[in-house]
């Protein structure tokens, strides 16, 4: 008996212990699955606000005050219409009542305004039940700002394209050779508008057999991966014909292939080559019709016999020169001409008259005039000797002024040619360079979601637009300067306050590098001048800028000093230095003496032309490996204090 009460009583324990532990690991699973979801949103990085299907807030999941305009607790129970800036409630309340509605994932852009302060935000919502929606909040403010900085160098650069001189062509390698750019040159000097060329081919534009003909010079260049530069004739469509030189390059990124062409049109060069060339004949045709004109006529001659004796001349009616006065019939030439006692040295009657032939000269005479003497032997009958000399006089100072001018202005247009190419092919280099950049990463910007990626993106689009808005600025300076409009607006400025604000603004473009030091170390108490602050700061930025660029260690130090009636500003650097060989061309246009650093190569020919105009003196010492010290001189005027 006592053993089956026993037996019970176990059976009974056992069965209260499993139902315990039944329960206990029941209440384990429900605590796990209740906290699962907590953990989940908690890992989620946006803000989620829980909103009924009247717009109230019931909920908010990882709250950050800074992004708040009150408390967590303040914001429960209040209407996203208070919230949220009125232009943007519309289209964010009929995302979320379609959320409710079909259960779909909705998303929106909307704005908040903080402390008077607009912030964008991204929001996606989700029904959670219902007459619940989850909506994910996240701030996209410096997304947007940077879409809107990139937009605006889009724009800044299409209207530097839109404006440059030439006609500028870009076409889609990965769309059919579709034309994607047309500037403003290419509608004055193609005859063609945009809305005739975008998003159309060769073939479309020029028909089969033209269209052809520039598709296979096209392909040619893409397949060999080069360039192309020729002489080409351009027909309009109203039948004018234009020469060009063409050059033509692919540029690709990851993503994109482009074909960049431009056009010099150099129909005008051509056609002032050819009235040249027929002035030239012209020229020609006329000292042909004079020498016949004077052979056989009494202008401008003078008749000699064997003996130097004049006997017969017209020089008193063709020339007003004292010279031609002295010609008189009966008289020894070069006695009563040149005061002498013996013919004179190379005189171009005797060797005619030893040679037999027509012998020319010119004379340099008194007032700038040169003459030309032509002088022609003169025989009774053929083959016999010489009875005497007929010497032609003639005035070609202006034909000496026409051939010099000429070929002036032909070394002018080599020059320019020359120039113009050399322009051609550094800006096609540094300008697709950073635009190649500035696209790229702007693509990939838009496709990764990674805060870092994001981050190292931003900042690789930001460097390069800093070097194309100073490419740009170069080249506005550069044709300022050849356009003789660069401003120059001189104001009252204190020296110490100019130099310590760029000691400032240096040191914050070099907070990742600590090996190297900024200082302005040389300066007097007080130095307050009349000059162009901006140009001058312009110099020294030039100056700093190339210091900090070849100086990956020790120092650059920069200041002033007076020497005399002037001041010397200077910035020393410990960098790589400057090869002695070199030194006397880093002032010239184009000119780089490391072709894998960025810039144009006209900063330091640039700042030549503003020192000149400021009537000082620039320069530089270095050597290879020890650095290098840039330095420039300003005048000082009166009423300046210089300390």
């Amino acid at each position: 008996m006592w053993e089956y009460i026993v037996i019970g009583v176990m059976v009974l324990a056992n069965l209260a212990f499993f139902l315990y532990y039944k329960r206990k690991v029941s209440k384990m699973h429900e605590d796990v699955v209740e906290m699962m979801p907590e953990k989940i949103i908690s890992s989620v990085p946006d803000m989620i606000f829980m909103v009924d299907g009247q717009l109230d807030i019931q909920k908010i999941y990882n709250a950050d005050s800074s992004k708040l305009s009150l408390s967590a607790e303040a914001l429960i129970g209040r209407n996203l219409k208070d919230c949220v800036d009125p232009e943007c409630m519309e289209n964010v309340s009929a995302n979320i009542r379609e959320a409710l509605a079909t259960g779909k994932v909705r998303e929106s852009e909307y704005t908040i305004t903080m402390n008077g302060k607009k912030v964008f935000y991204e929001g996606r919502y989700k029904r959670v039940q219902d007459n619940l929606v989850a909506c994910f909040e996240r701030d996209i403010t410096r997304r947007k700002k940077t879409e809107t900085e990139i937009k605006q160098n889009e724009r800044l650069v299409n209207a530097v394209l839109d404006n440059m001189p030439m006609p500028l062509i870009i076409k889609d390698i990965d769309d059919d050779l579709k034309y994607v750019f047309w500037n403003k040159q290419c509608e004055l000097l193609g005859g063609y508008t945009r809305e005739e060329i975008i998003g159309k081919n060769d073939i479309e534009i020029y028909g089969e057999e033209r269209g052809r003909y520039y598709r296979e010079v096209d392909r040619g260049i893409i397949e060999n991966g080069g360039s192309y530069r020729e002489q080409e004739e351009y027909l309009t469509p109203d039948g004018v014909k234009y020469v060009s030189i063409v050059n033509k390059n692919v540029v690709s990124n990851d993503v994109h292939h482009w074909l960049l062409a431009t056009r010099w049109d150099i129909s005008d060069l051509i056609h002032v080559h050819d009235q040249l060339q027929e002035a030239n004949r012209n020229l020609r045709r006329i000292q042909e019709v004079n020498q016949l004109i004077l052979d056989h006529s009494n202008s401008g001659l003078v008749y000699v016999n064997t003996d130097y004796i004049v006997e017969w001349e017209n020089l008193a009616k063709y020339s007003t020169h004292p010279l031609a006065g002295k010609y008189k019939q009966g008289v020894c030439c070069y006695r009563n001409v040149m005061g002498r006692e013996e013919p004179c040295p190379g005189c171009v009657m005797r060797e005619a008259m030893f040679s037999g032939k027509v012998e020319v000269k010119e004379l340099e005479l008194e007032g700038d005039v040169v003459v030309e003497v032509v002088a022609t032997p003169v025989s009774g009958v053929k083959g016999g000797k010489p009875r005497g000399v007929v010497l032609k006089y003639e005035d070609v100072t202006e034909r000496r002024r026409v051939a010099k001018e000429w070929l002036r202005a032909k070394e002018a247009a080599e020059a320019s040619d020359k120039l113009k190419s050399m322009f051609l092919s550094n800006m096609s280099h540094e300008i697709r360079t950073p635009l190649n950049a500035i696209v790229g990463f702007s693509e990939l910007l838009t496709q990764t979601e990674e805060p870092g990626e994001r981050e190292e993106y931003i900042a690789i689009i930001q460097r390069n637009n800093e070097l194309l808005l100073q490419l740009i600025n170069d080249i506005l300076d550069l044709s300022k300067i050849e356009a003789g409009t660069l401003e120059f607006v001189y104001t009252t400025e204190d020296m110490n306050e100019l130099l310590h604000s760029l000691e400032l603004s240096s040191r914050q473009k070099i907070v990742d590098n600590p090996d190297v030091e900024i200082a302005f170390t040389s300066r007097l108490d007080e130095c307050v001048i009349y000059t162009e602050k901006n140009r001058v700061l312009q110099v020294l930025s030039n100056f700093m800028s190339n210091a900090l660029k070849f100086t990956t260690r020790g120092h650059v130090y920069f200041g002033y000093e007076r020497r005399g009636d002037e001041l010397r500003f200077f910035v020393s650097d410990t960098g790589r230095g400057i090869p002695a060989d070199k030194q006397s061309d880093i002032f010239k246009r184009f000119i780089k003496l490391d072709s894998f650093t960025s810039g144009t190569g006209l900063g330091l020919a640039i700042c030549q032309t503003i020192v000149n105009k400021l009537g000082g003196a620039i320069g530089v010492e270095s050597g290879e490996g020890q650095g290098s010290t840039f330095w420039f001189t300003l005048p000082l005027k009166p009423g300046d204090n210089v300390q």
